[in-house]
C-alpha cells in the first residue's frame, strides 16, 4: 500500500512539475518552420517571424502602421492582421540630433555627449546562447558557442568605444527549451543588482528566410533589427516607448536599420526593467558579419536614444502656442495608438490552474480506488 501511495503521489507531482515547465516564453523549435503573418484586407504578407504568434499580438511595421492579430492558423503556420491606425513615434529634439549627427560625420562620436551623463550603463546577455548563423558558424545552432555569443559581444564593444559602460554576461543558457528564459532570467537579475544599468538588451537572431532582414546601411551590407516587446510584464508600457525612441532615433540616423517591432504574447524577463529589450539581429541564413556591422549602428541608435538627451519634454512643447498644442494632440493620439498589455490573469494561467485541481482530484481517486482493493 505504501509503495502504491509514493507512485501515485510521485505521479502528480511529475504531472505538476511539467504543467509549471509548459508555459513559458519560447521560440518555436521547428527550425525551418515560421509564421506567416498576412493582412487581412489585402492578404498581403506583412511579416514572418519563426516565434509563435497568437490571437492578440500586435506589430508596428517599418513605416509605423500598427496592426492587430485577430486570427491564427497554426497547422498551416499562418496568420491574419488587421490594420489599426498609423502610430507617431517621440518627437526628436532637431537641435540636439544635429549636434550628434554633426559630431559622428566629423568623426567625434558620442563619447563626450555620453560622459555628462550619469550611469551610462547598458547590461546585455544572450538567452538563446546556441544560436548561430549558417553561412558564417556552419550551423544554426552551437551547444556552448553559439555565433550569438560574438554579435553580443560585439554590439559591448561598440557601445564601449561611444563611451557606455557596457556589459556583456556570457553566461551559458542551453538548452533551448521551455526553460531557457528561466535560467536567463538568473542572469538578469544578477547584472541588474550588480550592474544597476540604465537599460538591459538580450540579444538573439531569428529563424526565418535572410530576404526580409537584409539591407545596406551607409552602402555597407547590414542586417536589420527586429525589437520585440512582450505583452506579459508590468512594465510593458515603458518598455514600449523606449521601443518607439529606439525606432525614432533609427529612423532619422540609419533609416531601414529598425526592421519592426513584433508585440509577443510572453515576459520575456522584461518585468525586470522598465527599459529591457529584446532584439533579432538577422537570422540564421543571413551572415554573422551583417549582424556584427549592424551593432555599429544600433550601438549609436542606443547612445544617441538612452543617453543624448534627444527627445522633446512634453512640458516644453505645452509652451509653444500653436505648435504646443499639435504636440498635444499627437500626444493625445500616441495614447489611442498604444497597445494594450495582457492582464497578469491570463486565460492559459487559469486553464493551468484547472488542471492541476484535476491532476489533484484524480490522484487521490485513484488512491481512494487502491484502498479498495
Amino acid at each position: 500500500m505504501k509503495t502504491k501511495m509514493r507512485i501515485i503521489m510521485l505521479c502528480i507531482l511529475v504531472l505538476i512539475f511539467s504543467s509549471s515547465v509548459a508555459y513559458a516564453d519560447d521560440w518555436n523549435t521547428e527550425y525551418g518552420k515560421y509564421f506567416e503573418v498576412y493582412d487581412i484586407e489585402n492578404e498581403e504578407i506583412l511579416f514572418v517571424t519563426a516565434m509563435l504568434v497568437t490571437k492578440g499580438d500586435q506589430y508596428l511595421s517599418g513605416d509605423n502602421r500598427m496592426y492587430k492579430v485577430v486570427e491564427v492558423d497554426v497547422d498551416n503556420w499562418r496568420a491574419y492582421a488587421e490594420f489599426i491606425n498609423e502610430v507617431s513615434l517621440p518627437v526628436i529634439d532637431e537641435v540636439a540630433f544635429s549636434e550628434i549627427r554633426l559630431n559622428l560625420e566629423n568623426g567625434l562620436g558620442l563619447a563626450t555627449m555620453v560622459a555628462q551623463k550619469e550611469n551610462k550603463k547598458i547590461a546585455i546577455y544572450t538567452t538563446h546562447t546556441a544560436e548561430s548563423y549558417i553561412p558564417s558558424d556552419g550551423k544554426y545552432s552551437i551547444k556552448g558557442a553559439g555565433g550569438i555569443e560574438k554579435v553580443a559581444e560585439v554590439l559591448r564593444a561598440n557601445l564601449e568605444k561611444l563611451g557606455v559602460d557596457a556589459t556583456y554576461d556570457s553566461t551559458n543558457h542551453d538548452p533551448h527549451d521551455a526553460g531557457s528564459y528561466k535560467r536567463s532570467r538568473r542572469t538578469a537579475v544578477q547584472m541588474m543588482r550588480e550592474k544597476q544599468p540604465t537599460a538591459i538588451i538580450d540579444v538573439h537572431r531569428d529563424a526565418t528566410p535572410a530576404k526580409p532582414y537584409l539591407t545596406e546601411i551607409n552602402g555597407k551590407p547590414a542586417s536589420k533589427v527586429r525589437l520585440v516587446v512582450g505583452r506579459r510584464n508590468q512594465n510593458f508600457k515603458s518598455n514600449e516607448e523606449m521601443a518607439w525612441k529606439i525606432k525614432a532615433v533609427a529612423d532619422k540616423m540609419h533609416p531601414g536599420l529598425i526592421k519592426d517591432i513584433f508585440y509577443a504574447k510572453g515576459n520575456y524577463n522584461q518585468d525586470l526593467s522598465p527599459k529591457a529589450m529584446l532584439v533579432e539581429m538577422g537570422t540564421y541564413k543571413t551572415s554573422r558579419e551583417r549582424a556584427e556591422k549592424s551593432t555599429v549602428f544600433l550601438s549609436e541608435v542606443l547612445t544617441t536614444a538612452l543617453f543624448g538627451g534627444t527627445f522633446k519634454e512634453q512640458k516644453d512643447q505645452a509652451a509653444k502656442g500653436e505648435e504646443g498644442e499639435a504636440e498635444k494632440g499627437r500626444a493625445e493620439e500616441t495614447k489611442e495608438n498604444k497597445v494594450e498589455p495582457m492582464k497578469p490573469a491570463s486565460k492559459g494561467m487559469g486553464t493551468g490552474v484547472i488542471w492541476l485541481v484535476l491532476i489533484a482530484g484524480g490522484g487521490l481517486a485513484a488512491f481512494a480506488l487502491l484502498r479498495k482493493k
